[in-house]
């Protein structure tokens, strides 16, 4: 395990430096105003991206069912893939118009955009499920720092064409990653073998909510704040969810884990307080690096037009630290396919909360942010207790 532990944390480390100086260029190139409306696109295309991505638990718990013909199996959820993306991107090509006017943005094609993202997202999930269930940790990180390479020098040949430009580097980038583990994974001529449709589907709606989750906050910030505080927060969003990315790309190795201890009770538990602590010890790491060099960094990255959204970060990321230990108990809960009501009530409460209470400040948003999922987070305990 700490070998793929290695392979996924250098990815994630590789992915998020690059991430950042993507994000350094862009917000240099679209300034305060713009950048808040790249974000608010950004966690749309995030949060069904996540959901697309978070797929892949279930692709790979059924692929670990039907271990003795996983080339088979990998032929059918193709097929399936292939389906569900074409699905995605004619409702997101539908409904651009109403989702620009909902979350307040200029122009509705930036949506068509987003779609073709999760048109080639969706089949570029099951190419990693299918070598994440054969624990080939090495090549799911280089097809990760692949993707993130070409993103970022796309992005430098067309980021003066504005959002739109930042927005096509994703589709060039993603249609890269799918050609490369296309090439890897092969199997083109295998016979399809249907696997359980019920149990991929139960084991989605399990793991469906997190991606949901992750990016609720950023896409609500241009209906409720000023364009300058919207573009001001997203920066401090970005800057605190890499905590919470840092723990679902290691969630991508405990996994697996977590489905094989599914019917061994204590050893589940004890395997599951391990990863707490892990996600413990990471927060710990954050916050301290968080006083010795965040002001630093956040400059580096974003420039002194930001400065004043740095005092928002450490509570932010007290925030992220909370939301993130639900996001671990929805994995744990969906290895054991148990509990399925609780995940859907924090989401529906979680994203009422952001349509009907009047925040006055971005203090009062993240405050009710970190209360909200310190609530849940005992019923989420307490839903384990007799594991």
């Amino acid at each position: 395990m700490i070998k793929n532990l290695s392979f996924v944390s250098f990815a994630f480390l590789y992915a998020n430096a690059v991430g950042y100086v993507f994000h350094f260029f862009v917000s240099r190139h679209l300034g305060v105003h713009g950048y808040g409306e790249f974000m608010v696109i950004y966690a749309l295309m995030l949060s069904v991206g996540n959901f697309i991505n978070l797929l892949a638990t279930p692709v790979v718990k059924e692929l670990l069912r039907n271990w003795q013909e996983t080339k088979s199996a990998l032929s059918y959820m193709r097929f399936l893939g292939l389906f569900l993306g074409f699905f995605i991107f004619i409702l997101g090509i539908i409904f651009a118009e109403p989702i620009k006017d909902f979350l307040r943005i200029s122009k509705a094609q930036y949506f068509w955009a987003v779609a073709g993202v999760w048109f080639l997202q969706q089949m570029l999930v099951i190419e990693r499920a299918y070598l994440q269930s054969l624990e080939r940790f090495s090549l799911l990180a280089l097809s990760v720092v692949f993707e993130q390479s070409v993103r970022l020098l796309t992005v430098v040949f067309l980021a003066n064409l504005g959002i739109i430009g930042v927005l096509f580097s994703f589709i060039v980038s993603t249609f890269s990653a799918l050609s490369m583990l296309f090439g890897v994974n092969g199997v083109f001529f295998t016979k399809p073998k249907r696997v359980s449709l019920l149990g991929l589907i139960k084991a989605s709606l399990f793991t469906s909510p997190v991606g949901f989750f992750v990016y609720a906050d950023d896409l609500f910030i241009r209906r409720i704040f000023e364009p300058s505080v919207a573009g001001l927060y997203a920066s401090v969003s970005l800057v605190g969810k890499v905590f919470v990315w840092l723990i679902l790309t290691f969630m991508t190795v405990f996994f697996p884990k977590f489905v094989m201890y599914a019917q061994k009770g204590k050893l589940m538990i004890n395997f599951l307080k391990r990863v707490l602590f892990l996600v413990f010890s990471a927060f710990i790491f954050f916050e301290v690096s968080l006083i010795f060099v965040g002001k630093y960094l956040f400059v580096f990255l974003f420039s002194e037009k930001f400065l004043p959204a740095f005092t928002y970060l450490p509570f932010y990321l007290f925030t992220a630290f909370f939301l993130t230990l639900t996001l671990v108990f929805i994995y744990f809960l969906t290895a054991l396919g148990i509990m399925l009501w609780l995940p859907y009530l924090h989401l529906f409460v979680y994203y009422t909360g952001f349509l009907i209470l009047p925040f006055g400040s971005v203090w009062w948003y993240m405050f009710y942010i970190f209360f909200l999922n310190l609530c849940f987070l005992p019923l989420y305990a307490l839903s384990i207790r007799n594991r």
